[in-house]
């Protein structure tokens, strides 16, 4: 993981554009699977994204949402491609202990989907 000199409030900020990214891309991805019907693999990632998500939601300071605005992109893969980009430039500290934990996971659902 790299690290980087983004500043405390930077740092936040990019957490929870993380959770918005991921939050959304789960919503689309959950409205993509109903449409296509009980066979859709895009369940399965939904629900990943959904547990990644709630995951990073923990992790924003009370004084940011973690789930607006929303994000004007509506491809769940891409929201996805987006949020691994972001949460690869949160730096290792003391501040995100944890994090890197929400990097595997990303990257991991980013992999299962074939990206």
């Amino acid at each position: 993981m790299t690290t980087s000199t983004l500043s405390p409030h930077d740092t936040q900020e990019t957490i929870a554009a993380i959770a918005r990214l991921l939050h959304h891309a789960a919503d689309r991805a959950a409205h993509h699977a109903a449409t296509e019907g009980p066979r859709s693999e895009l369940h399965v990632l939904g629900l990943g994204l959904h547990v990644a998500a709630a995951v990073v939601a923990l992790m924003v300071p009370p004084d940011l949402d973690p789930y607006w605005p929303q994000p004007t992109q509506n491809d769940p893969l891409e929201l996805l491609r987006i949020a691994e980009r972001l949460a690869r430039t949160v730096p290792v500290v003391d501040e995100t202990a944890g994090f890197s934990k929400v990097v595997v996971n990303v990257t991991d659902l980013l992999r299962e989907a074939g990206s």
